[in-house]
């Protein structure tokens, strides 16, 4: 019950996190990376981001709510989006 839970609560924040990078890796692409391309070079970093909402939505699903390793990527993977929202915010003003 409490894996369940916990598995919702972090796959919750992880689409939360893509509010932000879905909508800038959408302008990056758009822009063709502004000025010399150098947006582009951003890419990389935000692209697992948006992967990562792959396995927040399976944790969703019933079969997969009590997967300890769908825990483990979506752990490791929030600490990767919290981590570059806040280099992006902090940078970025």
């Amino acid at each position: 019950m409490k894996l369940k839970i916990i598995n919702r609560i972090i796959s919750g924040l992880i689409i939360l996190t893509n509010i932000y990078f879905i909508p800038l890796s959408f302008n990056i692409i758009k822009s063709t990376g502004g000025p010399f391309g150098y947006g582009l070079l951003l890419l990389p970093f935000i692209l697992p981001a948006n992967l990562l909402l792959i396995t927040a939505g399976l944790t969703f699903k019933q079969k997969y709510q009590n997967n300890i390793l769908l825990l483990r990527i979506n752990a490791v993977g929030l600490m990767w989006n919290l981590f570059w929202l806040w280099m992006f915010l902090i940078t970025l003003k």
